[in-house]
């Protein structure tokens, strides 16, 4: 009894995992001879026995034989460059783009949501440092308004009248030399207010004016020496304890600072205002009246300053000073029909608080 070549056991010998094709190579030989032995053997018929005992020796030599299936060179170079070829490293091979792919993707968003979010917080401080400087902006231009606003409005008319925003012009002012009846020098403001209101008691005359740091009480003005010192004299007599001196008292010009054109127009012409009054003063204690010229002079510079408007004046120092000098010249006109005593005292009161309030002009 012969066995099949399909039951027959072989040896098989993997490579790298794989079944290596070469058994079926062999069986398809086998076959191919098993094949031609059949034919030949119907050609040339043999024997039963004969069949049978070549059966049984090709059945032991089948038996003990042993094949190895290596595969040659050729065959392994091309089983390497078919296994570069199989589908499975294919596939390994797309995955890697996929996954390139998707990182690109979630690459993309990334960027876009981060582009995204730079832009916004970029518009939103923009936004917020606009307003900060438009607040800025707005609060300096309300300054501004309020600062046009306290200016005082001119209407139209003549050049007078059409005057610059306060504080917008820097001035000076000039020096003024007169005559004055001193009552004392005092270190202190204390004891000069002592005294001060010791004379304002006795009904006298007087004033307190700064000068180099100290403070001057003054009992009147002249515009000669000869009349400051014979009111000296009438001032002893009315009961002042100390003796007063007459001096010859110049009161320093200088800087006056930023004011308004009409303001400094008055201190351009305040030194000359100031002398024509005190002309007229020493004229009428001297002679009791005043001449026409004098007059006429004095009315021309109250004309002069009516029409600055001292009212609208905004410095302190300066508007104070403007107004006792416009009520000196005023009085002192007035003395061409009442030189009195009482008319006079009044001009003396008005011009002693003009020098006080000059001196303090720009300090």
């Amino acid at each position: 009894m012969t066995e099949k070549p399909e039951n027959r056991k072989t040896i098989t010998i993997k490579i790298n995992g794989n079944d290596r094709p070469f058994q079926n190579k062999e069986t398809n030989r086998q076959s191919a001879e098993r094949k031609d032995s059949e034919e030949s053997k119907a050609a040339n018929p043999l024997p039963e026995k004969s069949v049978e005992e070549v059966a049984a020796g090709s059945e032991a030599i089948e038996d003990e034989s042993f094949d190895w299936i290596l595969p040659n060179e050729d065959e392994s170079d091309d089983i390497k460059e078919f296994q570069l070829q199989q589908a499975p490293n294919k596939k390994q091979s797309k995955l890697p783009k996929k996954i390139q792919k998707g990182s690109k993707r979630n690459l993309s968003k990334g960027m876009v949501a981060s582009i995204f979010f730079a832009v916004f917080f970029a518009v939103v401080l923009g936004t917020g440092f606009g307003f900060v400087l438009l607040k800025m902006v707005d609060t300096d231009k309300t300054a501004n308004a309020v600062n046009n606003s306290a200016a005082p409005t001119q209407s139209s008319g003549t050049d007078s009248d059409k005057q610059a925003a306060a504080g917008t012009v820097a001035a000076t002012k000039g020096e003024i030399s007169t005559f004055v009846v001193q009552y004392g020098v005092y270190t202190t403001k204390a004891s000069a207010d002592s005294e001060f209101n010791k004379l304002s008691e006795k009904g006298i005359i007087a004033q307190k004016v700064p000068v180099d740091g100290k403070t001057a009480i003054y009992l009147g003005v002249a515009a000669e020496l000869d009349s400051a010192k014979n009111m000296k004299t009438d001032k002893e007599a009315d009961g002042v304890a100390s003796s007063p001196y007459a001096k010859e008292m110049i009161f320093a010009g200088g800087d006056a600072g930023k004011v308004s054109e009409a303001e400094k127009q008055f201190l351009d012409a305040a030194p000359a205002v100031y002398s024509a009054a005190s002309n007229a003063l020493t004229s009428a204690y001297a002679d009791g009246s005043i001449s026409d010229d004098t007059v006429k002079k004095l009315e021309e510079q109250q004309n002069a300053l009516d029409k600055l408007k001292i009212s609208d004046f905004k410095d302190g120092a300066v508007k104070k000073a403007a107004e006792n000098l416009a009520a000196g010249v005023s009085g002192a006109a007035a003395l061409s029909q009442d030189g009195g005593a009482a008319k006079q005292e009044a001009v003396q009161k008005a011009l002693l608080a003009f020098l006080a309030n000059y001196v303090e002009i720009g300090s």
